[in-house]
């Protein structure tokens, strides 16, 4: 239990994330429990951080939010050493290869599952953040795409739309 003190007086990032949101979408911690099929007092305990949403009921609460349940569950970084942690521990899944570009060591990616690659999100995440700085989108719109990205490979629906944005 996290008695909502966790990490120096803040709850869990996934808990600041689901309040952050429910708040961004106006709605109760009633509205959002009813959305997502579970209790308003286990919304709660997952706003607070005292427990941690299994993945399923993550994945609802993500659904009625509007956001990819990734997003949600991303992990925090502290300090910079458990951020390069990461990236070693994931080399070889996500085929990270090292390069040069410039005179600057750069992280380069290749395939690692259905297409998808570590290239392509660096890319589409260059074009937005290109887009935001050119001021052809808003802040807002630029943390909206932050938290539905979705390179397109999700199951696909009936109407072609991701399960998780609508659109």
């Amino acid at each position: 239990m996290f008695g909502g003190k966790y990490k120096g007086g803040l709850a869990p990032l996934y808990s600041r994330k689901i309040k952050k949101l429910r708040e961004k979408r106006q709605l109760t911690q009633k509205q959002l429990a009813e959305l997502s099929g579970i209790s308003e007092s286990a919304l709660r305990s997952y706003e607070l951080g005292d427990r941690k949403p299994k993945k399923e009921v993550l994945e609802h609460i993500a659904k009625a939010l509007r956001v990819r349940p990734e997003y949600l569950s991303a992990p925090e970084f502290g300090p910079k050493m458990e951020f390069f942690y990461a990236l070693l521990e994931n080399d070889e899944l996500m085929g990270y290869t090292i390069t040069e570009i410039d005179g600057r060591p750069a992280i380069t990616g290749g395939l690692y599952t259905v297409g998808l690659t570590f290239d392509g999100f660096l890319r589409d995440w260059k074009e937005m953040k290109q887009r935001l700085d050119a001021k052809e989108i808003t802040r807002e719109e630029y943390e909206d795409w932050k938290q539905t990205y979705d390179p397109g490979h999700w199951v696909n629906t009936p109407d072609g739309k991701s399960p998780w944005t609508g659109k």
